[in-house]
């Protein structure tokens, strides 16, 4: 619809000059069918033609489209409509011959309706310079400018009408001039009407063109009733007309007039009613659509720097908990209240509202219960008739079950992939740590093959044996945490005097440990009476010890200290070693993890002491001042533990 708007004004600019041409051909060839579609009727003048001409190729280039190389053109022919107008009207008004009535032809001296050959009408005269200042102030900047334009161009219309009136109903009074001889010829009637048209639709995507033009109620039923509100009575006046003197005169055509109009302002009323029922429906429609779908959807006033809500659903109202009322005239934003979302999805929000695009966004945003909830925002601008964006529509799908289920499956993938990673780690190690000790028992057994002399039998059996028990070491562990991880840990509790059960644990180990770094036991006096399980309290001290002689380079110091604080039982270990970060005494306690891969053994044995610690209700700690600054490990255990307790492993914590 807006594209044949804007050929409205070029159609009327191309018919004006053509038919102004067939008259200016017929004055120049002196043919008289050209100059008048009527015989005997008064005919369009050489100098009027002209006018028209003129007046319509001003209109071409007067259209907001034309390059800007056509403004000295349409200031040309401004100024030659002016000064044709203005000179015609300077010869009624102070009786005087300016010689330019037959500048192109000369008119015959019989000439109907008209005080000398060749002269236009004062009112064609009047109408020229109407039609040109209506373009001057076409392109004035500003509304007002525009509103005067269009004014210009009305009474230009009004006053074509007008004349063409006084000849439909056969009232000279209507087209005769100012001196009340020299008459408009119909033919100009027409092209005024056409050019005050054109000038109103130079710019038709504003005012009244762009509210005909529009697809809307309001265009809808300004369409459908301006042709009927104009037709209507010019109608019911020919009507009239044709039997006024022969069938009726006087008050019976008055009264008969009256009908008519009243039955036009009817048949009007009913074309009205019928288009806004069906508009009406319409909207219906749409608003029930609106309303049954089960998207949120909510609408935005983009014009308002506030870009408060307008209108949304109930499956809005739903999701969010907020109702229409509590809704309306408040920013988005007012659900973000607390809550924090990506920087690039809020980045990307602004732009497009700012850049007017669409997009899709999933936000966090709180319910009126507060509860958060994700949202999957879908935006769209929404234009008006001109092409400027006047709202943003949303869409809003509550997306909280997908994200979580999301959620959940890239965790379980996560999971998969650590799994993966510790079988690997798995794998290698037990392979490293089983071969190291065969490949060490086998060396040696060959050698004896070659050399059985005693010296040498006495070293390699006692080499021999270290593996056996290094291998029986390790298998140990594996089966301990295959058994934490899957029945948990049982204890076999009862009541032991820790003290002693520690300290006797501490002195099996001093020579091994000795034999490299400085042992250090402190033990505070105290009742150290306990229910605890003896093996496992056994086997985390020496877990603990074994650990802390590995990471001690030689020549280092462990120190044990062994006290009582309250209900609890408290040991610590603190060697000289190569110390922890913080990630790593986070990660201490995980199974397979070790400080240093070079070191031997499978990185189980503090995650079995944490089970064991677990399992008596009580807890261990890991703590360092860095790489280089040795560790400590704190374990406390209640003195009245219960006598059996399950614990399982987490072999992907």
């Amino acid at each position: 619809m807006k594209r044949k708007s804007d050929l409205v004004s070029r159609i009327l600019a191309i018919s004006t000059i053509l038919y102004a041409a067939l008259v200016m051909l017929g004055w120049v060839l002196d043919v008289s069918g050209l100059r008048g579609p009527v015989p005997g009727q008064v005919t369009m003048k050489a100098n009027t033609a002209m006018g028209f001409i003129l007046s319509g190729t001003l209109l071409l280039v007067a259209m907001p489209q034309v390059t800007r190389a056509s403004r000295w053109l349409r200031l040309g022919l401004e100024a030659c409509l002016l000064v044709l107008s203005v000179s015609t009207l300077a010869q009624y008004l102070f009786g005087i011959d300016l010689h330019i009535d037959e500048v192109i032809s000369t008119a015959p001296p019989d000439a109907l309706r008209t005080t000398s050959p060749g002269r236009m009408a004062p009112t064609t005269a009047l109408s020229f310079a109407l039609f040109a200042l209506a373009i001057i102030a076409d392109h004035w900047p500003g509304n007002r400018a525009l509103m005067l334009s269009r004014s210009l161009a009305v009474l230009l219309f009004l006053i074509g009408l007008t004349s063409l009136l006084g000849y439909a109903y056969g009232a000279p009074v209507l087209y005769l001039g100012i001196d009340g001889i020299t008459a408009m010829a119909m033919p100009s009637s027409v092209l005024f009407m056409a050019l005050g048209v054109g000038a109103i639709w130079l710019r038709p995507r504003r005012g009244f063109p762009a509210l005909v033009a529009e697809r809307s109620l309001v265009g809808t039923h300004a369409r459908s009733l301006l042709p009927m509100v104009i037709g209507a009575p010019l109608l019911v006046g020919a009507a009239v007309a044709a039997g006024y003197g022969r069938l009726y005169e006087g008050q019976f055509a008055i009264a008969l007039t009256s009908l008519g109009s009243v039955i036009a302002a009817g048949i009007v009323a009913i074309v009205s009613v019928i288009v806004l029922r069906r508009a009406e429906s319409a909207l219906y429609l749409r608003d029930r659509a609106l309303s049954a779908t089960t998207n949120g959807v909510v609408i935005t006033d983009h014009v308002d720097a506030e870009e408060p809500i307008v209108f949304v659903n109930n499956a809005f109202s739903a999701i969010s908990g907020y109702s229409f009322e509590e809704t309306v005239r408040r920013n988005c934003r007012f659900m973000n209240e607390g809550v924090s979302n990506d920087a690039d999805t809020m980045n990307a929000l602004r732009k497009c509202l700012q850049n007017g695009d669409r997009g899709t966004f999933e936000l966090r945003n709180v319910r009126k219960d507060g509860r958060l909830f994700w949202n999957r925002l879908s935006l769209a601008p929404v234009e008006d008739y001109g092409g400027a964006i006047t709202h943003f529509v949303g869409i809003v799908d509550d997306v909280t079950e997908i994200r979580e289920q999301e959620e959940r499956i890239q965790a379980a993938l996560d999971d998969a992939r650590e799994a993966n990673s510790m079988r690997d780690t798995f794998v290698r190690l037990v392979s490293h740590e089983l071969r190291t000790p065969l490949n060490a028992a086998l060396t040696w057994i060959r050698l004896l093959e070659l050399d059985d002399s005693a010296e040498t039998r006495a070293k390699g059996l006692r080499v021999v044996a270290q593996s056996i028990e290094s291998q029986s070491r390790l298998i140990e562990d594996l089966v301990d945490v295959s058994r934490f991880a899957s029945a948990g840990v049982r204890l076999e509790a009862e009541r032991v005097d820790a003290g002693d059960l520690i300290q006797t644990t501490v002195e099996e180990m001093r020579p091994g440990i000795e034999s490299q770094q400085t042992l250090n036991v402190t033990i505070t006096p105290g009742d150290y009476t306990a229910i605890v399980d003896p093996l496992r309290v056994q086997q985390i001290v020496r877990n603990l010890l074994s650990n802390a002689n590995k990471y001690t380079p030689e020549g280092g110091q462990i120190d044990v200290d062994l006290r009582v604080d309250g209900d609890n039982l408290i040991f610590a270990i603190k060697d000289s070693g190569i110390g922890m970060s913080p990630e790593q005494c986070d990660k201490v306690f995980e199974p397979f993890w070790r400080a240093e891969s070079h070191q031997p053994g499978l990185g189980v044995g503090l995650a079995i002491v944490a089970a064991l610690v677990q399992a008596h209700n009580g807890s261990i700690y890991a703590a360092s001042d860095g790489p280089g600054e040795g560790s400590m490990f704190i374990v406390r255990l209640p003195l009245d533990a219960p006598t059996a307790k399950r614990v399982t492993v987490d072999q992907n914590d």
